[in-house]
C-alpha cells in the first residue's frame, strides 16, 4: 500500500518510544537503517505500519509482520489441525486428542486416562503467551483443570508430556535465524511471557532443520517453533504464526540486539 492512500494522512499515529513494547521499539530502530519509518497507534501500540524506503506501507498487528498468508497463520493457530499436518509431513510433534466445546469430554478423558496417563498438558486449542496452560499430575483432577476453558466454549488440546529441553527457533524464509533454550518455572509452560527463564544456546543442526520443515509444513515464511530435544530426539510442540520477542528482549543487551537483528532481516524480506 502507498503511502498516501491513507498512512501518512493519520496524523494521530506516532513514531515508537520508550513506553510503547519492546517489538515496536526494535522495529522503529531497524526501519530508520533501511530508510523506513514505523508508526503506531499511541494508545497500546497494538497496530501500525512498516512505510519501507519505497514509501511502501505495510501493516502490523501485534508481532503479525504480514509476511505470512492468512491460511497458513489461522492454520498455526489452530494447535489440533497444526498438530495432524506435521504428523501428514512426518514431522514429529506430541500425541494429542482435542475437546471440542459443547461435546462430551469423555472420550478425550477416558484417552488420558486409558493411553496417555499422566503427566499431561491442558492447553486452549487457540492461544498464545502460556495463556490457560496447565501441567496435570494427577488424572483425579483432569476434569476440573479442562473445566474453566470448556465453560468459556473453548476447544480444549490434552497433550502428552514429552521429557526434555525446550527451545525456541525463530524461522525466516526457510532458515533459523536464532534460537534460544526456555527453562520452566515449576510446572508452568516454558514461555518466557509465562515466567520461564531464558538460557543462551540452540538446540543443534538436527532440531533447527526440523523447526525449518515444521515452519514449512505449514505454509510459513516467519515462525517461532517450539521444539522439545529429549532421549529420543527433537519434536515440535508448537508453532506460532506471528512470534513475539518482547519478553526475549528484555532479557538483556545481547538479547535486543539479536533480537534487532532478526526482526531487520524479517523487515528486509518484508520490503523487497
Amino acid at each position: 500500500m502507498q503511502v498516501g492512500s491513507g498512512v501518512e494522512h493519520a496524523r494521530w499515529m506516532v513514531a515508537p518510544h520508550e513506553g510503547m513494547r519492546p517489538f515496536l521499539r526494535l522495529m522503529a530502530e531497524v526501519a530508520e537503517a533501511l530508510g523506513g519509518r514505523v508508526v503506531a497507534e499511541p494508545q497500546l501500540g497494538r497496530f501500525g505500519f512498516f512505510i519501507d524506503a519505497g514509501g511502501r506501507a505495510h501493516a502490523v498487528h501485534g508481532a503479525a509482520l504480514g509476511l505470512n498468508g492468512d491460511a497458513a497463520a489461522r492454520l498455526a493457530g489452530d494447535k489440533d489441525y497444526a498438530a495432524k499436518v506435521l504428523g501428514y509431513a512426518g514431522v514429529p510433534v506430541p500425541e494429542h486428542v482435542v475437546m471440542l466445546a459443547g461435546r462430551d469430554a469423555a472420550p478425550g478423558l477416558a484417552w488420558a486416562r486409558e493411553e496417555c496417563g499422566v503427566p499431561l498438558w491442558v492447553k486452549p486449542n487457540a492461544g498464545h503467551g502460556g495463556e490457560g496452560v496447565q501441567r496435570v499430575t494427577d488424572l483425579a483432577a483432569l476434569e476440573s483443570a479442562t473445566a474453566p476453558l470448556r465453560e468459556a466454549g473453548r476447544h480444549v488440546i490434552l497433550q502428552d508430556h514429552v521429557a526434555g529441553r525446550e527451545f525456541r527457533v525463530m524461522v525466516l524464509e526457510g532458515r533459523a535465524v536464532l534460537a534460544y533454550e526456555r527453562v520452566a518455572k515449576g510446572d508452568g509452560p516454558g514461555n518466557l511471557s509465562a515466567g520461564a527463564a531464558l538460557r543462551a544456546g540452540g538446540p543443534g543442526a538436527e532440531a533447527e532443520a526440523l523447526a525449518v520443515r515444521a515452519a514449512e509444513a505449514l505454509g510459513l515464511r516467519w515462525a517461532g517453533v517450539d521444539v522439545i530435544v529429549g532421549a529420543e530426539g527433537p519434536v515440535v510442540l508448537e508453532v506460532n504464526a506471528a512470534p513475539g520477542l518482547d519478553a526475549y528482549a528484555r532479557s538483556g543487551p545481547e538479547q535486543w540486539g539479536a533480537a534487532r537483528d532478526v526482526i531487520g532481516a524479517a523487515l528486509e524480506v518484508l520490503g523487497r
